[in-house]
């Protein structure tokens, strides 16, 4: 069940990220070089705080599996390739 999960994960994953490549060419689509600069760095400068949001999806995954699936940590480890306490930790947000 793990290599499958793994496989569909990689795959998500490979379609989400091709869906961040195409929105970030958009920037070479700004025809004006200056405004072009300017917003590739607003994207750079604001980026980070976007990574909170796959943090936050794959938190509501994991408590997903252990409220309403039952699982518990060292199940959910195992399912999503990392150890119980790591598990553990993504259900908690630390």
């Amino acid at each position: 069940m793990a290599d499958e999960v793994n496989e569909q994960a990689r795959a998500e994953a490979d379609r989400v990220l091709e869906a961040v490549r195409v929105a970030l060419s958009l920037l070479d689509g700004v025809q004006d070089t200056a405004v072009r600069a300017v917003a590739a760095g607003l994207v750079l400068r604001e980026w980070p705080a976007q990574r909170g949001t796959a943090k936050e999806v794959r938190q509501q995954a994991v408590a997903y599996l252990h409220e309403r699936l039952g699982m518990d940590f060292p199940e959910i480890g195992t399912v999503i390739g990392t150890d119980r306490s790591r598990a553990w930790k993504i259900y908690k947000g630390i």
